[in-house]
């Protein structure tokens, strides 16, 4: 038997040059590159520990992202299933699973529709703060700000108040602000990802985004930074790195490649 890791990627597994630091001379390597230009990367141990994880049990990529913003990323080692979409879209060997959009679209059909909500967003486009506002498919709604600090914490008090009221909730991650709504779930997708691979899940990440993945999972493990670490979110079966930045992915799949086998050993 494999364990299933679900391992959420940016923030956790993957950095930016910026969010990546505390380095102090430590080898990397990129492992995304947009528009020509090198994006995300890892340290070369938590690569290694990643392609030894692979080898041994089933890793699944989870992430916000879209599948074709994950398709830019390079990990070791096969992946047979990823989670994108916050837990809205499920692929098999790249293959969008009809039966799980099947699902979220029944589950979705009583909350309040994307639209509506990226209408809502919508009304600070014209700021000079906003880069830009994005719906993807009928799933969640994002804003990218210029900057962290530029995004008004009244504006988002109210938009997280408003989201709130209808059953959305939001997330801050660097400078992106997510509206999801709360029956969309990172956990409820990694779930039915072990139900089919048979195995024990365990998991990993950083925001609030991730909260239902963790809690899901037989063990866990987050980085010592990004919202649930600002929050102080702590839970018996949850590991916290020491270090913050991108050396925490070499703590967490250090932690997690053990407890992974111990429990299918």
């Amino acid at each position: 038997m494999k364990a299933v890791l679900a391992l959420d990627l940016d923030q956790t597994l993957i950095y930016s040059a910026r969010s990546a630091e505390p380095l102090a001379g430590v080898a990397t390597v990129w492992v995304e590159d947009y528009l020509g230009q090198p994006l995300s990367l890892m340290t070369v141990r938590a690569v290694d520990l990643l392609a030894a994880l692979a080898s041994r049990h089933h890793v699944v990529p989870v992430t916000t992202r879209t599948p074709e913003q994950f398709g830019r990323v390079r990990l070791p080692g096969p992946q047979p299933y990823a989670i994108c979409a916050n837990g809205g879209i499920l692929l098999r060997q790249g293959i969008r699973d009809g039966a799980w959009d099947a699902r979220v679209a029944a589950e979705l059909g009583a909350a309040l529709p994307a639209d509506e909500v990226v209408s809502r967003v919508a009304e600070v486009a014209g700021e000079p703060w906003v880069r830009t506002v994005r719906q993807v498919e009928q799933l969640f709604v994002y804003l990218v700000a210029q900057e962290r600090a530029a995004i008004p914490a009244q504006w988002l008090d109210e938009l997280t108040a408003w989201a709130g009221s209808y059953g959305w909730a939001v997330s801050v991650q660097g400078r992106k602000v997510y509206v999801v709504p709360l029956m969309l779930s990172k956990g409820a997708a990694a779930v039915r990802v072990a139900e089919l691979l048979g195995g024990p899940l365990l998991a990993a990440g950083d925001s609030l985004l991730d909260r239902s993945l963790l809690e899901e999972a037989w063990a866990a493990a987050r980085p010592a930074h990004g919202e649930l670490h600002a929050l102080g979110y702590e839970r018996p079966e949850v590991f916290v790195s020491t270090t913050p930045g991108a050396r925490a992915a070499e703590e967490i799949l250090g932690y997690l490649g053990d407890r992974a086998d111990a429990v299918t050993g």
